[in-house]
């Protein structure tokens, strides 16, 4: 149990691949999220989106700065469970990559109970553009609309960056997607600095030793992660206080992932 209580609030350690990516330009974009319907106030993150021409890279903004670091020397990781200043330092709840090629899409995460998980998917929208036009920092951005993962999302892409990317798995617009969310708003992407890169080559740290999974198999691993994180020794202690049990059940009732269905 002891194992598993630190692997829960560190994250344990993460791996770092070698690959590498030409990257031509940043974005960074913060994210206004519910996890939980029953949250009263949204939670936030922030992300980097790096990418050149073919390919793109998202990642959070706290896992990023880190590997920057170690990259560069100014910190020293070993990937050992000492390291736990470090890991308290840069966690976030939101670790994960998405490494995206063009539809094929490789999502690596590391999971506080299930581990190091990736797969690979192809991921196609059916973008409606319409004439609607919104200012974001200060460029012309073009509504676009669609429905994906059981979601209604809007995204506004901007003409003047004709990049076919944008934050998390969206993709396949005419433009740089500056802002992206849901009908419910449950899920909000918005962009907040655009910047062509100086520092080209870009070591990505993507988790190399992952365990291959399909997307269904991490979906649940996800979920039960999620909503039920003590289950794996409730069954074991039986004399666990009821409230754990009720919280597993709120939790149930309340998940909001991202994406509700395939």
């Amino acid at each position: 149990m002891k194992n598993i209580f630190f692997s829960l609030l560190f994250f344990s350690s993460i791996m770092y691949s070698q690959q590498n990516m030409n990257i031509l330009f940043h974005a960074n974009y913060e994210l206004k999220f519910k996890e939980y319907k029953n949250l009263e106030k949204a939670d936030i993150n922030t992300f980097v989106l790096l990418f050149n021409n073919k390919e793109s890279y998202f990642k959070n903004s706290t896992i990023y700065v880190k590997d920057s670091l170690i990259d560069s020397g100014k910190i020293k990781y070993n990937d050992t469970q000492d390291d736990l200043n470090i890991n308290m330092m840069y966690y976030t709840n939101f670790p994960y990559t998405v490494y995206k090629k063009g539809n094929e899409i490789n999502f690596a995460n590391e999971l506080p109970y299930s581990g190091e998980l990736r797969y690979i998917e192809t991921v196609n929208f059916d973008w409606k553009i319409t004439k609607e036009i919104k200012k974001i920092k200060g460029f012309d951005c073009i509504k676009a609309t669609t429905t994906k993962w059981g979601r209604k999302w809007t995204a506004y892409f901007s003409p003047n960056h004709p990049m076919p990317f944008g934050p998390y798995k969206f993709h396949g617009l005419p433009g740089l997607i500056f802002e992206v969310s849901d009908e419910k708003n449950d899920y909000n992407f918005t962009l907040y600095r655009f910047r062509n890169r100086k520092k080209n080559n870009v070591i990505l740290h993507n988790y190399p030793k992952a365990k291959k999974v399909t997307k269904e198999q991490y979906t649940k691993s996800r979920h039960d992660d999620a909503v039920h994180p003590f289950e794996s020794f409730i069954k074991d202690e039986p004399d666990m206080p009821k409230k754990i049990l009720k919280m597993k059940i709120e939790k149930e009732k309340n998940y909001n992932s991202i994406e509700l269905t395939e």
